[in-house]
Order: structure tokens, then C-alpha cells, then sequence
């Protein structure tokens, strides 16, 4: 399956997007993950978002239910990408989400039935890769999708930790095609990873969050988009 980046397993960075330079994006995009109110989503717009994710599996502190999936997806504007993020769904439900939510990608944390997961929902597939070690970038590297996201290696979890996921695998073992970075990034941190990691989509969660989980800090929003931005024009200079 050919996604909307126009990339396959390992094709070399030249299919890459425009936009994109050696890895890093002229304009960062931000994926603003596990949003769970419609108020949320107007910061995160503000802040320059590629996409607002929802957590559509029955678990989870971040979890919606079908309703409530609706109510933030329809709060999401035309030109922002909505993700529906799923842990093992069986194709028919993922493809009931898109309609029902009107999703233009979904992001799936599974191991088996991606291909015929792809084929219900007929929207780009964003596959999450727990980083472990040099062979999670070359099982990255061979899947048949349109972008990979790893994510920290927590057993039992499925994004969301606030745990870092381990930076030098990627700094060590460079993936060969367009890849998002998850787990642990934070307004504090999130400079550091532009610039070691060079990711081309930036996943956050938990680390734009207040008191409440689930609910955004639209000072924490603005703040790490403003490092994230920063740091990768200045890696792209």
C-alpha cells in the first residue's frame, strides 16, 4: 500500500514530502495525541497542528467512547489531519470510526491484521514500533505502510506513559524512511529530540498536559511547539 507520503518499507528519503530536508521538517509537524475534550483542540490548532489524535480502544486513562470520538473530531479543522488511535481492532470497527468520525489517517497499535486493517479503513495507516533496539528500526524500515511512530518500549502500555522512548537506537540506527518520535516529550525536552533524533512528525501526550490527564495546557501546547519549531529550523539551516 502506497500511503499519502508516497513512501513503501524502505524507500530512500529522496520520495520523502516536500517540506522535508534531511529528516527534519522545515515546519515541524506536531501530532497533539489523546485529546479528550472539544475545547482542547483549539489550542493545539493555534499552536500549528498537523493532527489531533483520539484514543478510540475501550482502555486507557485518555479513552473515548464513540460519542465522545465525534464530538472531538467534529471540533478538528478541515486542513488538520484526524487520527483515530487503536490498539488490535478488527478491521470492520476501524472502518465504522472513519465514517462515523470522519478520520483522515489511523494509528495502529497492533501486531497482526495491519494490511486488512489498511484495506477497510482507506485512509493512510500510521503503524506504532515499542523502540527497543536496531531491530525495531529494521521492521520499520519493511513494513507496508504510510508512516511509523516509535513509541518508548513499556510492557503492557500503549503510548501515553510519559516514559522516553530511547533516543540512540534512532541516533545509532537512522530509519530509511519518514518516521514520528513518541514518549516522553515534553516542552522541556522536546528541542533535544529535534536535534539528536531528527524526526519528521513529533507525537506528545502526556507531556502537554496539567493536572488532569487527558486534559491539554494550552501553555504547555504553545511552549512545546515553539521549542519544537525552533529546534528544527535550526537543524535545518
Amino acid at each position: 500500500m502506497h500511503g499519502r507520503y508516497g513512501i513503501r518499507g524502505s524507500v530512500s528519503r529522496r520520495a520523502c514530502p516536500p517540506g522535508y530536508c534531511g529528516g527534519v521538517s522545515r515546519e515541524q509537524r506536531i501530532k497533539f495525541c489523546g485529546v479528550t475534550h472539544p475545547a482542547d483542540v483549539e489550542a493545539c490548532v493555534l499552536a500549528g497542528a498537523w493532527a489531533i489524535g483520539a484514543i478510540m480502544t475501550p482502555d486507557g486513562p485518555r479513552a473515548l467512547d464513540a460519542a465522545a470520538a465525534r464530538a472531538v473530531m467534529a471540533a478538528v479543522p478541515a486542513d488538520v489531519e484526524r487520527v483515530g488511535v487503536f490498539v488490535n481492532p478488527a478491521p470492520g470497527d476501524v472502518a465504522r470510526a472513519v465514517i462515523a468520525c470522519g478520520l483522515t489517517r489511523v494509528q495502529l497499535h497492533a501486531t497482526h491484521d495491519i494490511a486488512a486493517v489498511a484495506r477497510a479503513a482507506e485512509v493512510p495507516v500510521t503503524v506504532v514500533i515499542p523502540l527497543r533496539d536496531e531491530r525495531s528500526v529494521a521492521l520499520a524500515d519493511a513494513l507496508d505502510c504510510d508512516l511509523v511512530l516509535f513509541d518508548a518500549a513499556v510492557p503492557g502500555a500503549h503510548g501515553g506513559t510519559g516514559v522516553r522512548a530511547d533516543w540512540t537506537v534512532l541516533e545509532a540506527h537512522r530509519p530509511g524512511r519518514v518516521f514520528a518520535l513518541a514518549g516522553g516529550l515534553t516542552p522541556e525536552v522536546v528541542a533535544d529530540a529535534v536535534r539528536r533524533v531528527r524526526p519528521d512528525v513529533l507525537d506528545v501526550s502526556s507531556g502537554v498536559e496539567g493536572d488532569v490527564v487527558g486534559r491539554k495546557d494550552p501553555r504547555r501546547i504553545r511552549a512545546f511547539a515553539d521549542a519544537a519549531r525552533r529546534a528544527a529550523a535550526e537543524v535545518a539551516a
